[in-house]
């Protein structure tokens, strides 16, 4: 009974730790996803001419309309709370490691500047090394921005506590 007590909050810790984090952005259908792959996922996406921020977490599911959220008239608490002193550089430093742990796994860009002549001179750039199927000038009006980042929880923690 006592191995199951305590191996079963660690199998939920490791499922927790190891789930990976994605963040996508695709301005095509102007949606912003988050997903914790297994976990849960919260969107932000433009419907029916409104913003909505729709939360599903395992078998909860709930959606809000953005708007509504931003500018929800809030009371005001005021704490007195006595300021202590950090060392910025120690913060920077770990806000750059974990900034480091995060991968861009799929990147798109298409530009169209609405002008001909400077779409001619950028033209050249889709044929520069490394960037071929991911960066797109175009003559026919179309700009989007297509980005998918991913993480996992574990890489985060040890980037803070390194």
């Amino acid at each position: 009974m006592w191995v199951i007590i305590i191996i079963l909050p660690l199998l939920v810790l490791g499922w927790l730790l190891l789930a990976p984090l994605q963040l996508q952005i695709d301005t095509r259908i102007p949606e912003i996803s988050f997903r914790w792959i297994s976990i849960g996922k919260a969107k932000i996406a433009y419907e029916q001419g409104k913003w909505w921020l729709k939360i599903s977490v395992l078998f909860f599911a709930k959606q809000w309309e953005l708007e509504d959220l931003i500018f929800k008239r809030k009371k005001k608490v005021k704490k007195n709370r006595p300021k202590t002193k950090t060392s910025h550089s120690k913060w920077f430093r770990k806000l750059l490691n974990l900034i480091k742990t995060f991968r861009v796994t799929k990147w798109q860009i298409a530009i169209d500047t609405g002008d001909d002549i400077r779409n001619a001179w950028l033209y050249a750039l889709n044929f520069y090394p490394g960037v071929g199927r991911h960066f797109c000038v175009n003559f026919f009006d179309e700009s989007y921005l297509l980005l998918e980042i991913q993480n996992a929880p574990w890489k985060m923690v040890y980037a803070l506590m390194k």
